[in-house]
Order: structure tokens, then sequence, then C-alpha cells
């Protein structure tokens, strides 16, 4: 048999690879394309894969091996990338959780990243199932959308977003059907990754109220404690460690990002010229959050009646996509006020898969056609600019 014939028995299959395919593309794109490196360009490994392990890869690799206070020599290789030594406060990198440190400890740096792209291929069957289950024919165009994020080359990083992606991927599959206990449990595994990896993973908590709604209400206990289980574990380590449960809070303040009314970031960012392309698509990205959230949570707007096998358009999406458009909209970071608000919403699934529906029901549909450009030629860019060391969030 060879593999055209085995592709065609397996209908997951085809999609998925060529998604896979068509994200590494553009990945590669970017990483072949002419563009120098920039001074601050990082070389950890001093092999290939440095063009994966830039700007806050730095973190995750030097936590690994140092733990949250790092040596003033260890702090001093931060400098190019902006960063003032020593350290205020001294345990600065407590903003970043465990979950990726562990790993690469584990597993080493070539090890987590292998381990990062094969989940990222996993996330984008996710995808396809949960899409293609509420609205056939549409799980293919929600794939490749979540493949050619704009946000592509972090997926493929050694960064945190696949994995928090991983999380809520299993919970949205797993709250579809939320009677099979399988589906359940990988809901629960979800639930516990979340929180592991990124502070955004403290929204997974919302997805309670789906079993909450269902009258589920043992198995919302479940979840609940499921998600509580790394942030009991980590504000525990750090009292013990630096005398309080708070460093996080402390050491993500260090960054001076502030909050502000909605759109003050937009407003903020065009008075500084700090408003580029890469920007007007952030404000598009959010502004889809919103609608799509809007949509969600009318879709499913029955409290206690919730319709068992939709979890893109059911209240605790709709919820979640406002909390990350609320993020995008109010976070200011001096000199660059949309800093990092576009990488915080390439995580909701949801928005995109809601376009891919579009595709399904008409295959050229301008929208999908339009989303899938924009995304996939940031996506180069943003390929480009990190694996040659230019900041680009």
């Amino acid at each position: 048999m060879n593999v055209q014939e085995r592709l065609s028995r397996a209908p997951l299959a085809r999609p998925v690879l060529t998604a896979w395919a068509a994200h590494w593309v553009i990945v590669l794109i970017g990483i072949l394309g002419p563009i120098g490196d920039a001074p601050a360009r990082l070389a950890i490994t001093g092999t290939w894969l440095d063009n994966f392990l830039q700007w806050d890869s730095q973190w995750f690799v030097d936590i690994a091996r140092y733990g949250y206070v790092f040596p003033l020599h260890v702090q001093k290789t931060f400098i190019p990338t902006g960063n003032s030594v020593p350290f205020v406060p001294y345990d600065k990198a407590a903003a970043f959780l465990p979950g990726l440190p562990i790993l690469v400890h584990a597993l080493g740096i070539g090890g987590a990243w292998v381990l990062t792209n094969l989940l990222f291929l996993l996330d984008l069957a996710l995808a396809y199932a949960i899409a293609e289950e509420e609205w056939k024919g549409a799980g293919f165009p929600a794939a490749m959308l979540l493949a050619a994020n704009p946000c592509a080359i972090f997926f493929s990083s050694l960064y945190t977003e696949t994995y928090t992606l991983t999380a809520f991927l299993l919970i949205l599959w797993g709250l579809e059907r939320p009677a099979d206990r399988r589906r359940l449990a990988a809901a629960c595994l979800g639930a516990f990754l979340a929180p592991s990896f990124h502070d955004l993973g403290a929204f997974a908590i919302l997805f309670a109220l789906r079993l909450a709604r269902s009258r589920r209400f043992l198995t919302a206990m479940g979840f609940t404690a499921s998600f509580c289980i790394t942030p009991a574990a980590y504000a525990l380590y750090m009292w013990h460690r630096f005398g309080t449960p708070f460093a996080l809070l402390a050491a993500e303040a260090s960054w001076h990002r502030h909050w502000t009314w909605p759109f003050v970031n937009v407003r903020d960012a065009i008075a500084e010229g700090a408003f580029t392309s890469v920007g007007m698509l952030t404000v598009f990205v959010t502004g889809l959050l919103c609608v799509q959230g809007g949509l969600a949570i009318w879709r499913d707007r029955f409290l206690l009646a919730p319709r068992n096998g939709r979890i893109i358009d059911s209240l605790e999406s709709g919820l979640w996509m406002w909390c990350l458009a609320a993020i995008d909209l109010c976070a200011n970071m001096p000199h660059n006020p949309l800093e990092s608000t576009l990488r915080f919403a390439s995580v909701a699934y949801p928005a995109t898969a809601g376009v891919a529906r579009s595709f399904a029901r008409r295959p050229t549909s301008p929208l999908y056609w339009m989303v899938f450009a924009a995304f996939a030629t940031v996506g180069t860019l943003g390929a480009g600019l990190f694996s040659h060391g230019w900041f680009f969030q």
C-alpha cells in the first residue's frame, strides 16, 4: 500500500499533515528569507536550532539550568535583549511558570523543542476534530488558519504558546462530549496543563462553568481541582523559596506593563509612531475576538441548557475570547504599547474556527481567504524577524 492509499484511508491524516506542511512552509520562508541578523540575536546552542531559541527562550533555558535566581554572569547575557543588570527584583525569572523549564531540564533543549513541535501536530489534529464535529467541512480550514497563525513561529519555538494551546484544545475537545470518560479525562488534563505554562492559562477555569451548567457539579469540582494543582504548588514553592507566594506578580511588574482603558494602547502606539502593519492586524484579531465571542455567547445564551457537542459556540468559549480581547485592548507597554498583544490572541482557537465555518458553507468566502492571507503574510514576516533576533511581538 503506497502513501497516497494510506492517507486516503485516514481522513484525519491528510488535512492535518497538509496544514502542518503549510505551517512549516511559512516558518521556513521566514527563516531562509533575506533578513540580516540583529545585534541581539542569541546563540544558545550554536546550531540551526538557535532560529527557534530567541528572546523568551533564553529565560526558559536558564531557569532550567539555574532555577529562578540567576548568577550575575548569567544575568549579563540578557543585556542585549534590553534587560537591566542586576535584575530587580532579583527573582525576576519568577514571572515564567515552571512547566516549560521543567521539560527543558528533563529532556534537554533539543528534546523539549521536538516535543513542542510534536504537540503542535497534535494541536492541528485536535483543531480539525473539534471544528469538524461541530460543522461538517470546517475542520480543514480551521486547521489551516491555526497552522498559518500570524504568530506561527512561536508554535515551533521553545515558547509556551504550543503548550497553552494544547491545554485549551484538550479542554474544548473533552467538553464537547463530557459524558465520555476519555474526553472528560482529556479536559481535566488540559485544566492541569493550562496554568502550568503561561499566565493566560488562568482563563481555563472558565470552562468549569460548562460542567456546572450541565449540572455535573462533582465533575466541575474535579475539573477545578485539576486546575488548582500547579498554581498551588508554585505559590507554595515561591513562599518557601522567596518568602512570598506572590513573587510572580512582583516579577511581572518588573516588565512595566500597565493597564489602561480599551484602545488607549492603540492611540498611544499611533502617537508614538509605533503602530505598524502588525499593529493593524493585532487590532483586527482583537476585533475578531470581540465579535466571535459575542456570537458564541448569543448562540449559547440559555444558561442551564448548554448544547451537547457544541463548544466553539458556547458561553464559555465566548467569555474566554472576551477575556483575551480585554487583555489585548487594555495592556500597555512603554515605547511599544501593543507589545505581545498579538501573541496573547494567538491561542484563541474558537475565533478562527468560527471563520472556518464560513468557508465550510461557502468555499469562496472572502472573509476566510482574507484572514488566511493576512495570517500567512504576517506569519512569514514574524518567522523571519524572530529567527534573526529582531523583536516580533
